[in-house]
């Protein structure tokens, strides 16, 4: 009876390379788009541009605003800018306007 040895030439030779092959593609994949890849540095630096922007808006809003309650304030009142306050709150004109 004859014995089928199944052969795999060169098999102990290109093991190491096969599974060190396999070691970087793993590495690559996730270098690229795992937890902190680079696809998420990208996403995470335009989400820091955009709060940036939006933290700038914020600070000139600030600034507006306490411009207003400045000249609104009881130290420095300005009667006109009170008139103005008060006509915009109101919806009210004086006659002739």
């Amino acid at each position: 009876m004859r014995r089928l040895l199944f052969k795999f030439p060169d098999l102990k030779r290109r093991a190491p390379a096969a599974a060190l092959t396999a070691f970087y593609l793993y590495l690559g994949y996730h270098a690229f788009s795992g937890s902190q890849g680079l696809v998420k540095w990208m996403e995470q630096s335009d989400r820091a541009e955009y709060l940036s922007v939006k933290a700038d808006r914020l600070e000139a809003r600030r600034a507006d605003l306490q411009e207003e309650v400045d000249r609104l304030s009881a130290d420095q009142l300005d009667l006109d800018a009170l008139d103005i306050v008060a006509r915009e709150t109101l919806f009210v004109a004086k006659e002739g306007e």
